[in-house]
């Protein structure tokens, strides 16, 4: 597995694409009227924590004590890591960390364009089309390296397009296609169904009160793992702030950048904070500024502080009006 992946802090993402999704998604919302229930409700979502997949289950025969590996990512624009966190995916790492053998895993929703726009980069890699055994995929393409049945042989790659997902399956340990296949039907079987994901979403109110000040966290989209939010702040001397948030809601924790209308333009800052829909609690550690930008240093040192505790509100409109 790639240790330059590894520990590197997670950089800000340029949000565009975020941006154009989550429009997309509510025009497509606002037309839903013309499609049948059943065609909505197939549509599944990927995988939000790492921890709820069975791709751990499925690496168990081949690799003894393997785990899921806590990775601290930061994807480098122009990845496939980068494309599939900016469109509200999720990668996840397991195997034996010490003995660097393992496989690691992204999901991203597809929103019938992004697999098509990454095709040329993996051909142009080397990358070859296939046809998976035993798996009804769109398309698929892989990675390998060598001649096989003729010495050393690796699978090391496979993208696939299914049920509206692009899934990435990199290993240390394929020998041939027919080892990576448990694999890729565990990453397959993680996709998440729309019940599920409609019960896992953090869509709503949260209000954080403190003697002098009042916080609001008012998700208003959860898509996948991709959520925006309108965030306020109001200090008892002072006067109000408020901004949009947009990030992303994974393994638990929902991270990403505040932007707040400033005199000079717009400043942003990084903000974490873990949870579910019973309410958050936020992170502290080290700042550093650049330009108008405010985030944690890295490595991540996080610290959880119960001071600030976001707990469900039923109404934050009339604040956020205000």
């Amino acid at each position: 597995m790639d240790s330059k992946n590894k520990s590197r802090g997670f950089k800000k993402f340029k949000f565009k694409q975020t941006i154009f999704t989550i429009t997309i998604m509510m025009s497509l919302t606002s037309c839903s009227n013309n499609q049948s229930t059943l065609e909505i409700n197939e549509v599944l979502s990927v995988p939000s924590k790492c921890t709820e997949t069975k791709v751990l289950a499925s690496l168990l025969p081949r690799i003894a004590d393997a785990k899921y590996i806590e990775t601290e990512w930061e994807p480098a624009e122009g990845t496939d890591l980068y494309s599939a966190y900016n469109a509200g995916g999720i990668a996840c790492t397991y195997g034996l960390q010490e003995a660097e053998i393992g496989t690691t895993i992204l999901w991203a929703p597809d929103n019938k364009t992004l697999f098509s726009e990454l095709t040329p980069n993996w051909i142009g890699s080397g990358q070859k089309k296939i046809d998976l055994p035993g798996i009804e995929e769109e398309a698929a393409y892989y990675l390998s390296e060598g001649i096989e049945s003729q010495g050393e042989y690796h699978i090391w790659s496979v993208n696939l397009l299914i049920n509206g997902s692009w899934i990435q399956v990199g290993a240390t340990f394929f020998n041939s296609l027919e080892d990576a296949i448990p694999v890729i039907r565990a990453a397959i079987d993680s996709l998440r169904t729309p019940k599920r994901a409609e019960k896992e979403k953090i869509t709503g109110c949260y209000l954080a009160e403190l003697p002098n000040d009042l916080y609001v966290f008012n998700v208003h989209y959860h898509d996948n793992n991709t959520i925006s939010a309108d965030f306020y702040y109001k200090n008892i001397n002072g006067e109000p702030s408020k901004g949009l948030f947009l990030g992303t809601y994974t393994n638990g924790i929902a991270r990403g950048f505040y932007s707040l209308p400033t005199s000079n333009g717009t400043s942003e800052r990084e903000i974490f904070l873990k949870g579910d829909k019973s309410g958050f609690v936020t992170a502290s550690a080290k700042l550093e500024k650049v330009g108008s930008i405010e985030k944690y240093v890295r490595p991540l040192d996080l610290k959880w502080s119960q001071e600030i505790k976001f707990i469900p509100a039923q109404e934050c409109e009339a604040l956020l009006r205000g």
